[in-house]
C-alpha cells in the first residue's frame, strides 16, 4: 500500500507543478510562452490561450480535431502541425535542453528616469524687466517721421518706379494727354511715361501697406525729392 501511494504521489507531482506554473503565468506571459512553438505567432498564441491551451504542455497533449474546433481559423492540418511542434518543444523542455521559464516570466525593466536638472533662476520681475524692449529711434526714423513717411524708405523703390511707369504707359496708350514736349522725348509711350516721371509732372500718390492692414498714401513728388532717377 505504501509503495502504491508513493508512486501515486510521484505521478501527481509533475501535474501539480505544471498546474501551479500555469496558474503563476499571466495571460501575457502565456501568450509569450506559446509563441516559442514554431509556426505559432502572437495572434494564434492569443487564440490558443483564450481557448484554454495556455501552456506548451496542453497544446502538445491536445487532440487535433478538438484544437481545430476550439481555435478559430485553425485547420486540422495546421493543428496537427502545431501539436507536433509543441510535443517536440515540450520534450526538449523536459530534458533540460531548453529552459523557457525565465524567458516567460522575464519583464522588461523600466529604465530609471533621470532627475530633472535644477537651476537657480532669477526672480520673475527681473526677467520681465530684462525682456522689455526699448524703442530705439534713429536719426533716419526721425527724418522719415518729419516728412510724413512712416512706412518703407523715404525714396521711391525700383518696384514702385516700374509700377508707376507701367500705369502711365497704359494711360498714354488709351489716349491720355502727354504732359511733356514730345519733340524732345523718346518716341515711345514708355519713353514718354519715364520722362514725365523724372520731370515730376505726374499727379500720383503711392500707397504703401503693411501685413497688419495699415497703409499710408505718399505723394509721388515727396518721394521724387529723395530719389535718384537715372
Amino acid at each position: 500500500m505504501s509503495d502504491g501511494s508513493e508512486k501515486k504521489k510521484e505521478n501527481d507531482t509533475p501535474k501539480a507543478e505544471a498546474k501551479a506554473e500555469a496558474e503563476a503565468l499571466t495571460p501575457e506571459e502565456s501568450i509569450s510562452l506559446l509563441t516559442n512553438i514554431p509556426g505559432v505567432g502572437p495572434k494564434t498564441a492569443e487564440k490558443l490561450a483564450e481557448s484554454g491551451y495556455d501552456t506548451i504542455k496542453k497544446v502538445s497533449e491536445a487532440d487535433k480535431e478538438a484544437l481545430a474546433a476550439a481555435v478559430t481559423g485553425l485547420s486540422e492540418a495546421k493543428a496537427d502541425a502545431v501539436i507536433g511542434e509543441a510535443f517536440d518543444l515540450q520534450e526538449k523542455i523536459d530534458s533540460g535542453e531548453i529552459d523557457l521559464s525565465a524567458k516567460a516570466k522575464s519583464k522588461r525593466k523600466k529604465a530609471p528616469e533621470p532627475e530633472p536638472d535644477k537651476h537657480d533662476l532669477p526672480a520673475l520681475e527681473e526677467i520681465t524687466r530684462a525682456e522689455e524692449r526699448k524703442n530705439l529711434v534713429t536719426g533716419y526714423d526721425l527724418d522719415k517721421a518729419a516728412i510724413g513717411v512712416t512706412i518703407g524708405p523715404k525714396w521711391m523703390t525700383k518696384y514702385e518706379k516700374a509700377r508707376i511707369i507701367g500705369a502711365r504707359t497704359l494711360q498714354i496708350a488709351m489716349g491720355a494727354p502727354i504732359m511733356i514736349d514730345v519733340k524732345t522725348a523718346p518716341m515711345s509711350r514708355y519713353g514718354f511715361a519715364e520722362l514725365e516721371l523724372k520731370s515730376g509732372l505726374l499727379p500720383m500718390t503711392v500707397r504703401r501697406s503693411l501685413p497688419t492692414g495699415e497703409f499710408i498714401d505718399v505723394p509721388l513728388t515727396l518721394l521724387l525729392k529723395h530719389s535718384r532717377l537715372e
